[in-house]
């Protein structure tokens, strides 16, 4: 097995941070390399410590609500992965609940909430509970949106402000004491003082929630204007801010205070918290913003307020540099006059923009006589002494020439790996020209046209160069007048033969099924005879490879055909045997309707012709032996609709995976089920929320005798009605 060369890298964002920047500037979204670039200016607190806003949230079903002073409106849209969808009817309500209480037998009352005398804060957690905070009655609501009634009100001693959820933890800001407040719909809350390093005389307004759970709390000044505090950092100026949010990559979104009319152009920054401070990421542009608030929809887009309606924010237009040079730290490769490798770098060059670079090696110890760090651009500024050694006074780089131009790849230096469907990424390579030495910087000269940028995101260095030249016979390895000619010209062969004999050294990689090619998975599935079906996503195909041999022992089974489909959906389906549903026998004698009912409790049947007490389930002469009707049959339904192409990958493992000699019904959520007729209690019903229907509440209505709910309708969610003993139900 070939050796395996050691390299250092700089990929993380506080990497790039660390390093000497002249032009250059860390994106810290992505965490990478690029040429500097200038925002609009920030317009400033605008209409003071006014500017806070009253904050959006969305709901599992990408619905959006937006607090306002006295009320909550709602807005139904579509998905927003590719833009908003307003096909389904925007609606705007007042949200309206109702408080449990004792009450006589036949009586649920609406009630009305108290009306919100100064609405602050607005969030909607993993379960769709709607949390409200009024600063005006100093109490934080919980209202559950699916039965639209009042779970909890919370008092807290201090103005309530802002809201942010996380998973089914309520994160929010307390004024006066500043504290910040834990509660879910059923616990707490648990609180915790504010000390963020803040000016003095600010006060917490808005919070955000890290997706490792840290919160970001958003203050603001007595004149407005607003400073970001995080544990561990210190308190970053933001301007002039009127809420936060966390976007998809992590980054901390600020929005503007709302401008009048024929003001700038709203611009939301995005800043994401390093090991020691905070660094810029791309800003969003946010035409039309009027100050209501932000939010980050379910895929993971920014969404705000306008007075047109509910808008998605896009990348914001910025003008880059022309020119940057980015000099790393000190690289250490722990051995005296070292020869150092390749320099491979992981980026993308679009047109119009290119990146060369140069080397310095030393083996002095220069951490006694280093220069003073030069000033970092905005966003980059680590904690003084963190930064590892830059390269000294004395130490000049060589300048950067089109003799340190990179070698575009095609394909990667790492043994079967392959970038990320549509990912831009592409590899450079370049060797290291300096003379030998145990540490090395490296200098990346970035050039663009001022509309577009070179992307940075690793740049990794091999400690050790090739020995191809020691393998040479003593004729061709003599000294030469350019004896480095040799070395380089060599290289390029050794770029190639060393990275087959890393991929020879991990074929293990490829019967691995979390880690072989896409393009092996039909491969390695031949070995247990296995035929892969395009239509799975490529994450659930791995995963049907990794257990196919234990279910291949339980094939035919329910439990087995349950995993199978549960691979391909994310979620388990119910199945069901038929036999389970049959019933006993009718006994000789008897009459037909008395032994085929089903009774739960006194006098409440399931089962039966609509309409008719004394029918039976059955009519006579349909099915004359329940042996017939239920045997070697069974239903699968499937919680969650299905696509055409989803349906019929279903049926084909359906129609592979089953014993033969049955048979099988499959049925969706989108196809509606009714309590009698398809959905059974205890078998294929479940209680709770759903996102494939629409709920119909039976108000405050009372089921009677001979009431029956249902019908033909798709769907029905009996939140809040009473049965009565005779009362029947399908």
């Amino acid at each position: 097995m070939p050796a395996v060369r050691t390299a250092s890298m700089v990929a993380t964002c506080d990497q790039w941070v660390r390093a000497r920047h002249q032009g250059t500037a860390v994106d810290g979204s992505p965490g990478a390399l690029t040429l500097s670039w200038t925002e609009p200016a920030d317009p400033g607190p605008g209409f003071g410590s006014h500017c806070v806003s009253r904050g959006l949230a969305v709901d599992r079903l990408c619905r959006v609500y937006r607090l306002l002073l006295h009320s909550v409106e709602r807005l139904a849209v579509g998905p927003t992965r590719h833009g908003l969808d307003y096909a389904k009817l925007p609606l705007s309500v007042r949200v309206v609940g109702r408080e449990p209480r004792p009450a006589p037998a036949a009586d649920f009352r609406p009630w009305s909430p108290p009306e919100l005398l100064d609405g602050a804060g607005i969030a909607v957690d993993a379960d769709d509970r709607l949390f409200l905070s009024d600063r005006g009655r100093h109490w934080i609501a919980v209202l559950d949106l699916w039965s639209r009634r009042t779970l909890r009100t919370v008092p807290v001693a201090g103005e309530p402000m802002g809201l942010a959820a996380f998973g089914r933890t309520v994160y929010a800001v307390i004024r006066e004491p500043a504290a910040l407040l834990r509660l879910t719909a059923t616990r707490g809350p648990e609180s915790t003082a504010l000390s963020g390093g803040a000016p003095v005389g600010a006060q917490p307004s808005r919070v955000a929630v890290l997706p490792g759970g840290a919160p970001v709390v958003l203050w603001h000044a007595p004149d407005g204007t607003g400073w970001l505090t995080l544990a561990g950092r210190p308190a970053e100026p933001v301007g002039g801010a009127s809420d936060i949010t966390v976007d998809a990559d992590g980054a901390v979104v600020v929005a503007p205070c709302p401008q009048p009319a024929g003001g700038q152009r709203a611009m939301l920054r995005r800043l994401v918290p390093t090991a020691s401070g905070w660094t810029r990421a791309l800003p969003l542009d946010a035409a039309g913003y009027d100050g209501s608030g932000v939010v980050s929809t379910a895929d993971g887009r920014i969404g705000y307020w306008t007075a047109a309606g509910f808008r998605l924010a896009v990348r914001g237009r910025v003008t880059y540099e022309t020119q940057g040079i980015c000099v790393t730290y000190r690289l250490d490769s722990g051995l005296p006059r070292n020869r150092w490798g390749r320099v491979i770098l992981d980026g993308c060059l679009p047109p119009g923009t290119d990146c060369h670079i140069a080397t310095a090696t030393s083996d002095e110890e220069y951490e006694t006589a280093l220069p003073p760090a030069p000033a970092q651009p905005a966003g980059c500024d680590p904690a003084g002494g963190t930064t590892p050694p830059l390269p000294p006074a004395e130490l000049a780089l060589p300048p950067v020439q089109i003799g340190g131009a990179l070698h575009r790849r095609r394909d990667a230096p790492t043994p079967w790996w392959r970038p990320a469907a549509g990912d831009s990424v592409d590899i450079f390579e370049a060797p290291v020209l300096s003379p030998p030495g145990r540490y090395l910087w490296v200098s990346l000269r970035l050039s663009g046209d001022g509309r577009s940028t070179p992307v940075v995101r690793a740049l990794r260095v091999e400690h050790q160069t090739h020995d191809l030249v020691r393998r040479l016979p003593g004729v061709y390895a003599e000294d030469q007048p350019d004896p480095s000619f040799l070395h380089r010209y060599l290289a390029m062969f050794d770029s190639l033969l060393y990275d087959l004999d890393q991929r020879a050294a991990r074929r293990d990689v490829l019967v691995d099924p979390a880690a072989t090619p896409v393009e092996a998975l039909t491969w390695l599935a031949s070995f247990v005879g296995l035929a892969l079906d395009d239509r799975w996503p490529e994450s659930s195909r791995r995963r049907l490879l990794a257990e196919i041999v234990p279910l291949y022992r339980r094939r035919g089974t329910i439990g087995a055909l349950s995993r199978y489909l549960e691979l391909f959906l994310g979620r388990p389906p119910v199945i069901v045997e038929h036999f389970r549903l049959r019933g006993l026998a009718p006994v000789p004698g008897a009459d037909p309707a008395a032994s085929s009912r089903a009774v739960v409790g006194v006098g409440f049947r399931v089962g039966g012709e609509v309409g008719t007490l004394g029918s039976t389930p059955d009519p006579a002469g349909v099915h004359t032996s329940p042996m017939a009707a239920a045997a070697h049959r069974f239903s699968v339904l499937v919680p969650q609709p299905l696509s055409e192409e989803e349906e019929a990958a279903v049926r084909h493992v359906l129609d592979t995976e089953r014993p033969a000699h049955t048979d099988y019904e499959l049925c969706t959520v989108d196809a509606g089920m009714r309590i009698g007729s398809g959905l059974h209690l205890g078998l294929t019903s479940m209680v709770g929320p759903t996102g494939a229907f629409d709920p119909l509440v039976a108000g405050a209505s009372v089921a009677g005798r001979g009431t029956v709910l249902g019908g033909a309708m798709s769907g029905l969610a009996v939140e809040a009605a009473r049965l009565d003993r005779t009362a029947r139900v399908g």
